[in-house]
């Protein structure tokens, strides 16, 4: 496909699907991943989503945020984006199988509100922000993937919003309830999402459980979650209570 040659699948989406490539054309080597539509899906409505896709990844440069490498179209019409590699695990799995003390994990969460910040500054809202969207590399890095259904700040988005409620493209796990009901969406979308992470991070559970989209939005409205302090508890020393009372303080302001 183009310049690359692709060596496996690394996952399959609704609309398309994600291989692991390298660049075939001798002038260096290259680790890439490399996303394209599924041919059935080769229509113009949503061929304009995934080239605003490669519009928005071209908009963002960030340590924390995979990097658009390349954009292109096979032989019989199919686009593809080819993305910066990302070697790692989800941020949930990774948080389970390393047993990270809580300091650890919120200075990782952390890094991944820097990301979506920097994505909010360039008028860019994610929107479908869960575990499987942000890997931790083999630094112990995170990054932010996929901005596949993502909404630019300074467009009209109201037959978008239709057409994507209409496609199923968001993970109602972590979708804000106003995606759920196909209302209007802002930059707290995005915050909302953000927050069933760390609740997911801290606890390994969700906060919210529904079968069904109905089910979830009626938890999401009408239930209290339980705190997570209830669920899990942690041991800290002296110096990290008394360090992590003062992070706490300061979010809060």
């Amino acid at each position: 496909i183009g310049n690359y040659e692709i060596v496996g699948e690394l996952g399959a989406g609704g609309m398309g699907a994600v291989y692991l490539a390298r660049r075939a054309d001798g002038k260096f080597e290259q680790k890439v991943a490399l996303k394209m539509l599924r041919r059935e899906f080769n229509v113009e409505k949503i061929r304009r989503f995934f080239k605003r896709e490669s519009e928005v990844q071209a908009r963002l440069e960030h340590r924390f945020i995979a990097r658009l490498s390349d954009v292109g179209t096979t032989d019989d019409g199919v686009p593809f984006i080819v993305m910066e590699y990302v070697e790692g695990v989800s941020v949930d799995k990774f948080c389970e199988r390393k047993d990270l003390s809580l300091k650890d994990k919120l200075n990782i969460f952390n890094k991944i509100c820097q990301a979506v910040a920097h994505a909010h500054r360039n008028l860019i809202i994610h929107r479908d922000l869960k575990p499987s969207n942000i890997l931790i590399n083999n630094s112990g890095e995170p990054k932010l993937l996929d901005f596949g259904i993502s909404k630019l700040l300074d467009t009209d988005d109201r037959n978008e919003r239709t057409s994507l409620t209409a496609l199923g493209a968001m993970t109602p796990e972590y979708a804000s309830p106003e995606q759920i009901k196909g209302e209007q969406i802002t930059t707290t979308t995005d915050v909302y999402s953000l927050g069933v992470i760390l609740y997911k991070m801290l606890t390994g559970h969700l906060p919210f459980e529904g079968k069904t989209a109905s089910e979830l939005l009626q938890a999401v409205t009408e239930k209290t979650p339980v705190s997570p302090s209830s669920i899990v508890r942690y041991s800290l020393s002296d110096s990290e209570n008394r360090q992590t009372t003062n992070d706490v303080e300061s979010a809060k302001l």
